[in-house]
């Protein structure tokens, strides 16, 4: 089963990056194929060498561990342009993140039985 999540919302303003993580950690130990793809602030989420701050949730680190288990994200690019952080984001060597547009979405929502908007 394919699971889409569509992520609108930066990290740290709302606990969405950590509910996209916990979800996708979840999704994947049932053996789901997870893509995910990050619209408008929410590509800072995936932002490379976030600070560890004791009691806050690190939102790189739960990105990196759903990329270890095979979940697939894509960044919107004109979001990554316009926000400056296109050169600083987690790199393929991470797992299966590049960077993509609407077409990418479409072909998300095309491919998975289900899908969940987070913003």
């Amino acid at each position: 089963m394919k699971l889409g999540i569509l992520f609108f919302d930066g990290p740290y303003q709302t606990q969405a990056a950590e509910t996209v993580v916990k979800i996708s950690n979840a999704a994947l130990d049932k053996g789901f194929d997870v893509r995910i793809f990050c619209y408008m602030d929410a590509v800072n989420a995936l932002l490379d060498k976030q600070k560890k701050i004791e009691g806050i949730f690190n939102i790189e680190e739960g990105f990196r561990e759903i990329l270890n288990k095979g979940a697939t994200v894509r960044l919107c690019n004109l979001c990554l342009l316009v926000r400056g952080t296109m050169k600083n984001c987690l790199t393929k060597e991470c797992g299966d993140v590049k960077r993509a547009g609407t077409p990418d979405l479409a072909k998300i929502i095309e491919e998975t039985e289900k899908l969940i908007v987070i913003c």
